[in-house]
């Protein structure tokens, strides 16, 4: 038995004993890369897991890369993983000359020459990469590429583990036959020391709403002087979404120098998607579920009324015309989420001149706590498969509770679906949700009547007003509508 053979059983020993051990997954993963990449004898080694979209790659494990390299970009599938996803393991000999490298100038810097890449698979099911670099020109024996398959299938054992847990969970009526998705695993595999309690609740809110998010996954170069002389690292991207979130909530001095780097990113970057989440914006995000500062604000009432009871009766009435006429002939099926909406889909569904049937759904909502997500807690009991849906809501405005709608209802097979909103507060949006209907789109404010409450008051006033705040500028608690 050859001396590498030897090296190559000790390794897969050790991280088969890991595998059997009481550590997390996270230290799992960061073990069986350290392990490959030093039985191989290589500069580096890295696992790589597919985004929900399939469109791009996040690193969730690796050893002997820097940081730098690490926050690149993503690496994006169309550009150099077609190997890959046809499950088959790729070499680069050389990544000075290989048109695959996306990043090649910062993979000279880090002094890789070579690259081996064999694909991550759980049933069948490509899901990440396993991938190695090496400082020299190398041709990877087929041994050596062996050895690198039998790793990537231990990952894949410890993906497979996290996803089942992940799984045994979830409430009796939310399981089912779990297809992979990184999603669940986000947190777990990439274990983030946020800066800010803030940023840990506001990755809790999206771990609730399952929205995927990486914690500060890369630098962007914002000014260049022969190198770059000026980075800037927003703290979190949505692959989902491909947004990226920066949150201004730890020093609010800090507020004009972010918007500055906010503003020269779009101008440097024009093809990265980026909002800015200032100490305001969070403290009413986190109000809507009765968190934060903001949730146990005071108020003295209802205050200017925003849109009168005719303004709207007139509006529902026009939707409601709109909607006629396109639905002609096709039976639609309204679907509300209670409560807020009922108001609204009482009037909207008198003044229709189609037949169309109603179902409502209800939800559970963000309680801040940690290893809960969002599920639906009462469905909708018509058959949805081939029907034509409206999902009718109140109020539209982050869309991260109208995101999870929509995909639920999606998975229904049917023939159609669009939204129908009365209120849209878009300047609050973080998932792009498309509207299809929209009766008003309504300020930043906390809004009250026609449906919407505030801590379970004011439901029954037949227009749509602001809440009175008292003069401490704090604002009332908005947990009670969907977003």
């Amino acid at each position: 038995m050859s001396k590498q053979t030897l090296g190559f059983n000790r390794a897969l020993g050790d991280m088969a004993d890991a595998l059997n051990s009481d550590i997390t997954d996270s230290e799992k993963l960061h073990l069986l890369v350290r392990a490959a990449a030093r039985a191989l004898g290589v500069r580096g080694c890295s696992l790589m897991l597919l985004d929900a979209q399939r469109r791009r790659l996040f690193h969730t494990a690796s050893h002997g890369l820097s940081e730098r390299y690490l926050r690149k970009g993503f690496l994006e599938v169309e550009k150099s993983l077609t190997g890959i996803l046809d499950e088959r393991p790729v070499t680069i000999l050389d990544v000075a000359t290989d048109p695959r490298i996306q990043f090649q100038e910062l993979a000279q810097q880090e002094r890789i020459t070579s690259i081996l890449s064999v694909p991550v698979k759980i049933k069948g099911e490509v899901v990440g990469i396993l991938r190695v670099y090496s400082r020299t020109r190398r041709e990877f024996t087929a041994a050596e590429v062996q050895f690198l398959i039998t790793v990537a299938n231990l990952a894949a054992i410890v993906l497979e583990s996290g996803r089942f847990e992940e799984a045994e969970r979830q409430p009796p009526e939310a399981k089912g036959e779990p297809s992979f998705h990184p999603t669940p695993l986000t947190s777990q595999l990439n274990p983030a020391t946020f800066a800010h309690p803030s940023e840990e609740e506001f990755a809790r809110l999206l771990d609730f709403y399952q929205i995927e998010w990486i914690y500060e996954p890369r630098s962007f170069a914002l000014q260049w002087e022969g190198k770059a002389a000026e980075m800037f690292t927003p703290d979190f991207y949505l692959p989902a979404l491909d947004l990226y979130v920066e949150m201004t909530t730890l020093k609010p001095g800090l507020t004009t120098e972010k918007n500055r780097k906010v503003r020269r990113l779009r101008e440097t970057h024009p093809e990265v998607n980026i909002k800015l989440l200032a100490r305001r914006d969070y403290d009413r995000l986190l109000a809507k579920y009765g968190h934060g500062p903001l949730a146990g604000a005071k108020t003295h009432g209802v205050g200017r009324v925003l849109l009168s009871a005719p303004q709207v009766q007139k509006r529902v009435r026009q939707l409601a015309k709109e909607i006629s006429h396109d639905y002609e002939g096709r039976h639609p099926v309204l679907v509300g989420v209670l409560r807020g909406v009922f108001c609204f889909m009482a009037d909207l569904m008198r003044y229709l001149t189609v037949p169309a049937d109603v179902d409502f759904m209800a939800i559970s909502y963000y309680g801040g706590g940690s290893g809960k997500a969002v599920r639906v807690t009462t469905d909708v009991g018509i058959s949805l498969e081939g029907r034509h849906i409206l999902l009718v809501e109140d109020i539209v405005d982050t869309g991260m509770t109208l995101s999870f709608v929509l995909s639920h209802l999606k998975a229904r097979n049917p023939a159609s679906l669009q939204v129908c909103t009365l209120l849209d507060k878009r300047v609050r949006r973080l998932a792009d949700v498309h509207l299809d209907y929209v009766g008003f789109e309504v300020p930043d404010e906390f809004l009250v009547g026609y449906g919407l409450d505030y801590q379970e008051e004011y439901r029954n006033l037949p227009f749509v007003a602001l809440m009175e705040r008292k003069s401490s500028n704090k604002e009332p608690q908005a947990k009670n509508y969907l977003g």
